[in-house]
This record gives structure tokens, C-alpha cells and sequence, in this order.
């Protein structure tokens, strides 16, 4: 009996699939699996075909090729893969001349650049790698200037707010790299860019700041943790996720500044500028070593298992659910709620 294939099988075929002299044998095993209910995630199916069309491409069976693509765009649509999957369709039609075609499945996506982040890069990238680096420039902004007016109409701190901030910064780093291709000069937004890209992924508070931010403002334990036991698990727990997917997670220690600047009405401080940035945790530290959140006990004995519990205790949940409504944060959502806002940045306008 033929073996179910994970997602971590799926990698590996893709990644095989490249030197392969003859890719043919791999597009046929994974339409197979897919006609046979062999996926241990139904969900990649839309991965499972694309790979095959890529297969199919790189053996010379570009029509072949293309039915595949239109599969896995159809079969996946709904799924987390969805924009990825139809911008790469796209991406290979105009790659192999279907020019039109391609073209008209872009235009309908381009509506996703001011609403979905995750859109944003195979959009782009469709154009970019097919010589329209000038329109993928012309439609991020076209979707930078919309969303950032959805932006500011967004109640403060509310999860339409959060999501349209976060859809405003992936299109605002993504031109900058466009625009900086094309040699165009840097803009008040490429500048944000910059800033962005040099933010850390997370921010530690210590054990008085953190207590100070939750004396202040309790609803923060929703996003920081109820405790400091509970805020060094997260940065632990993120941290070691991170570590297992060969990742390395840039970890600011807040400083006084950026403490005093989220306490003092509401956490905003833009109108007397960013605070500056505070230290990079150093991670790992030794087994034996002090801990790195300052509790002067062995790594051991204190954020080491503390991550591993979470972990543990914490359900598989999807990074991000489909479904039009957004669920409200809780605290396994580090990458949001640790991050530097609120009143951290300032935004170009």
C-alpha cells in the first residue's frame, strides 16, 4: 500500500523534484496521492498539484503543466494556500507565454493587496519575476495609499485595526525592495520600511516593567501574559519554535523609555518620536548558565522547561484561520502581542 504523505513529504519531494533528471515520476506520485486520499492533510492537495505542475514544467509538459496549476488553484481554493496558489498559476501562465491570461488572473487577485498580507508577496512576485517590476510598483502603492486609509478609519487597537497595520506593513517593505530593484529613490514610506525591518521580532519586559504595564493597563495580560511566569513562557516558547524550524528570533529588552512611552496615555508615543531601541536578548544560554530573563537561576531550572510546558500545554492550532471573521487574540499569538506597538513607530503618512 502506497504511504500517506505529510506536509514535511511534500517539502522534500519539491526540494528532489529540482535536480531530478527526469521530474515526471514525481508529478505522477503526487497526483496519485492526491487521487487517492493520500494526503495526511487534505489541505495540501493545492501544494501536492502545484509541485506536480512544477514537475511536469521542468520535464518539458507545459501543458500538462498548466492543467496542474488550474487544478491546485481550484482544489485549494479556501484553504491557507489559496492566494499563493492562484498568484503562482498566474505567475506560470505568463511564464509560458499565456500572457493574457495571466495577466487577467492578476487583475482579479490584485483586489487581495490591500486586504490579505499573505497575498501580497506571490502578487508581487508573479509580476517581478515576469519583467513588470514597474506595475508590481504602481499596484502596491495604488494598495498602500487604500489600506492605509483603511487604517486610520479602523477603531485604535481593535482586530480590524491590527490586521489592516499588519497588511500596511507587509506592503510597505515588500515596494521597498520593488522600488529599490527598479533604482527609484527612497520615499517617506521606503524609509518606514527601513524601520521596520530593523525592529526585533519580540520584546521582553522584565519582572518590574511588566508589572508596571499590568498595574496600569490589566487588559495587556491578554497579550502579555497574566504574570511574568506566564510572559517569560511565551518568549521561551517562541524562541525554542522558532529554534525547531531553524529560525533565529530578534528579542528586544524593553528599556524604561519604551516602558513610560506605553503607559502614558494609552501606549502612544509618536508625537515625541520612537523610544530608542533597547538590547538584544542573547539565546541560547548554557544549560548551567543564568538565565536569560534575570531570575539569576540556572537556564535549566527556570525558562528552558518553562518553554517546553507551554508548548506542550498549548493546542496545534492553524497560524491563521481562513474564515472572514478574525478570532480574537489570546496569548499564544506572541508575534502580535509581543511586538513593539503600540506607540512604538511612527507611521509615514
Amino acid at each position: 500500500m502506497a504511504p500517506i504523505l505529510t506536509s514535511d513529504d511534500l517539502d522534500g519531494i519539491g526540494a528532489d523534484l529540482q535536480t531530478a533528471r527526469d521530474p515526471r515520476p514525481h508529478a505522477r506520485e503526487l497526483v496519485d496521492a492526491v487521487d487517492g486520499g493520500r494526503l495526511a492533510d487534505p489541505d495540501d492537495a493545492g501544494y501536492a498539484l502545484s509541485l506536480a505542475a512544477e514537475a511536469r514544467e521542468r520535464a518539458g509538459d507545459h501543458e500538462e503543466a498548466l492543467a496542474l496549476s488550474a487544478r491546485a488553484t481550484t482544489t485549494g481554493n479556501g484553504t491557507l494556500d489559496a492566494s499563493w496558489l492562484a498568484a503562482h498559476h498566474a505567475e506560470r501562465l505568463l511564464r509560458l507565454g499565456r500572457e493574457d491570461e495571466g495577466m487577467a488572473s492578476l487583475a482579479s487577485l490584485r483586489p487581495l493587496l490591500h486586504r490579505d498580507a499573505d497575498a501580497v508577496s506571490p502578487i508581487v512576485e508573479a509580476l517581478t519575476e515576469n519583467g513588470r517590476g514597474e506595475l508590481a510598483e504602481q499596484w502596491l502603492t495604488a494598495a498602500l495609499l487604500t489600506a492605509v486609509e483603511r487604517e486610520e478609519r479602523a477603531t485604535e487597537g481593535s482586530e480590524e485595526h491590527l490586521e489592516v497595520a499588519e497588511v500596511v506593513d507587509e506592503l510597505v517593505v515588500t515596494r521597498r525592495h520593488v522600488r529599490a530593484d527598479l533604482g527609484l529613490a527612497p520615499d517617506e514610506y521606503d524609509a518606514l520600511a527601513d524601520d521596520l525591518e530593523s525592529a526585533p521580532d519580540l520584546v521582553f519586559f522584565p519582572e518590574a516593567a511588566l508589572a508596571q504595564l499590568l498595574a496600569a493597563h490589566p487588559a495587556m495580560a491578554d497579550e502579555l501574559g497574566r504574570d511574568w511566569d506566564a510572559h517569560r513562557a511565551l518568549v521561551e516558547g517562541e524562541l525554542q519554535a522558532a529554534d525547531a524550524e531553524g529560525e533565529v528570533l530578534e528579542v528586544e529588552v524593553a528599556t524604561p523609555e519604551l516602558v513610560a512611552a506605553m503607559l502614558s496615555d494609552g501606549g502612544d508615543a509618536a508625537d515625541d518620536g520612537d523610544p530608542a531601541p533597547g538590547p538584544r536578548l542573547p539565546w541560547p544560554p548554557g544549560r548551567n548558565d543564568p538565565c536569560w530573563c534575570g531570575s539569576r537561576a540556572k537556564y535549566k531550572k527556570c525558562c528552558l522547561p518553562r518553554g517546553r510546558e507551554r508548548a506542550a500545554d498549548t493546542p496545534p492550532t492553524p497560524v491563521e484561520a481562513p474564515a472572514p471573521a478574525p478570532t480574537t487574540p489570546t496569548t499564544a499569538s506572541t508575534e502580535r502581542v509581543l511586538s513593539r506597538r503600540p506607540g512604538s513607530r511612527t507611521r509615514a503618512r
